[in-house]
């Protein structure tokens, strides 16, 4: 198969035509670059089924109608069991002589050699990638699985990234229930039939958010010039109308039609209209004045939670760019490479060169770790931060457990505080700490790491200690740099970065408890 582009492992974070189009992608990839026969995509449910996504390459109508008319549990699949329960890619020599997968997906679809990885979330698999060989008896190699288990990485976090969505959404649905509530409440205060809740947008349209009853207006976007209430946000006065049913045509089975529509104001400024509609005998002054009351408390209501969304929003938006960022940066360059020394190699291999083989294969697995590096740190930073669950201290200790296990640092951990340290400074301590960590794996060549949080009093110090080849500190500004500086400044503390060429690098915060 023909790659004359880097393969984009990013996925976009919906589920969508695109989502599916994006993992059919990457499974026909993955299928040539491990040599498989066919690749299988799961989903994996909070309680275990594995709902088939995907299969591409060598698969049959009848295979394809097997794979998509059923879930597979661990209950029934010896392969789920094992992938579930052991959490680690596992390779299947000679399936059909083995019997402990004998009642799996891999003899249903007539497999002879297969591979399964998990797909790792948060905090629980999300995800498995099954490849298979047929009529042919030769076990997939250690670079095939780190390259799958890479992939699955970049497939974890646009699933992680879809939850983000979805966190997004459930935000808006507490703006919907603030709305809700805004309205019912008037229209209680007031004994009218019907409510909505509008927000202006520039300076000509009024978007209605949210309606109850026999509303004047729908949700949807409206000119304010063609708005009932419309006029509200330009007179800035409350607008009382009681007339009969022909003077609004949505009205038309003769009962009196009236109205009272209320500005929302945030200091000073309309950001709204609240209105009620058809109360019998229609609306008065004093419903006006009670409603205007009411409408103060409602805008703040309203714009706390416009607010919230509109931060969640930007924080989807801007961990969607970093991990899009560090993807495009990281994982698909290296991943191109070893698309690139996999075609050298058999391209080399048909000539007969072995010693040019050797040096491609050589050059392949040495990209295939480093690209397994780098995902294994993207996931860990996905990660639900362990605060809350194991505290500062504990944290640190499995943070500096990831580094030492999967990626080869001897790590060295001192902890010496006596006191009970605030929520907001632990997040500091460990945000700065993990960046720390991060360029210490990516950038130093260190083979040795320190981590130490120390007490002296009212003063507490971390320090992260490397004996990397060390930077000139003077102009070496990044994010990340300026990341730690702006989360330390934010506690009054102070950061220090010393390093040199060849010499290593400390990095330390001092703050007064």
């Amino acid at each position: 198969m023909s790659l004359p582009h880097a393969p984009d492992f990013s996925l976009p974070a919906s589920y969508s035509d695109d989502l599916q189009q994006a993992l059919n992608r990457i499974s026909r990839e993955l299928t040539v670059l491990v040599d498989a026969d066919t690749c299988l995509i799961y989903w994996v449910t909070a309680d275990g089924l594995c709902i088939p996504m995907v299969a591409s390459g060598s698969i049959s109508e009848e295979e394809w109608k097997e794979i998509f008319s059923s879930s597979l549990d661990s209950s029934t699949d010896g392969l789920v069991e094992y992938v579930l329960n052991h959490h680690t890619p596992v390779v299947i020599d000679q399936v059909k002589q083995n019997s402990r997968f004998s009642s799996s997906i891999l003899s249903m679809i007539d497999a002879d050699e297969g591979l399964a990885v998990p797909v790792q979330g948060r905090n629980r698999i999300i995800g498995m990638v099954i490849a298979i060989r047929r009529n042919r008896t030769d076990p997939f190699t250690t670079n095939q699985i780190n390259l799958t288990e890479a992939i699955t990485g970049a497939i974890a976090l646009a699933l992680e990234n879809v939850q983000m969505s979805q966190a997004t959404r459930d935000r808006l649905l507490e703006t919907q229930e603030v709305l809700q509530l805004v309205c019912t409440e008037a229209q209680r205060l007031t004994g009218a039939k019907g409510s909505s809740i509008g927000l202006v947008e520039g300076n000509e349209w009024l978007r209605v958010m949210y309606s109850a009853g026999e509303a004047v207006e729908k949700p949807g976007q409206i000119p304010l010039s063609q708005a009932l209430p419309g006029g509200v946000v330009w007179s800035g006065e409350p607008l009382i109308i009681n007339h009969p049913a022909d003077h609004r045509g949505e009205i038309t089975d003769g009962t009196p039609f009236s109205l009272l529509a209320i500005p929302l104001r945030i200091q000073g400024q309309i950001i709204g209209v609240l209105d009620v509609t058809n109360k019998k005998g229609g609306f008065t002054r004093e419903d006006a004045d009670l409603i205007e009351l009411f409408a103060n408390q409602a805008a703040m209501a309203v714009e706390n939670a416009r607010l919230a969304k509109q931060v969640q929003e930007m924080a989807v938006m801007e961990e969607r760019y970093r991990l899009s960022r560090e993807l495009h940066d990281s994982v698909n360059q290296l991943l191109y490479g070893m698309a690139l020394y996999t075609k050298a190699a058999r391209r080399k291999l048909k000539a007969g060169d072995l010693e040019a083989v050797t040096s491609h294969l050589r050059d392949l697995e040495e990209s295939t770790g480093e690209a397994l590096k780098e995902m294994r740190l993207l996931i860990f930073e996905l990660r639900p931060s362990m605060l809350d669950e194991i505290g500062l201290r504990g944290a640190l200790i499995q943070r500096l457990k990831t580094v030492e296990e999967q990626l080869g640092l001897s790590t060295n951990f001192i902890w010496q505080v006596d006191s009970q340290l605030d929520s907001k400074l632990e997040e500091m301590l460990y945000g700065v700490a993990q960046e720390a960590l991060n360029n210490v794996v990516k950038h130093s060549g260190a083979k040795y790491v320190t981590l130490q949080v120390i007490q002296q009093g009212q003063i507490l110090q971390m320090r992260v200690e490397d004996d990397g080849g060390g930077f000139v500190v003077e102009g070496k500004e990044g994010i990340g740099l300026r990341t730690m500086r702006e989360r330390v400044r934010a506690h009054k503390a102070e950061l220090s970065i010393q390093s040199a060429p060849g010499r290593g690098t400390t990095l330390s915060v001092e703050v007064k408890l």
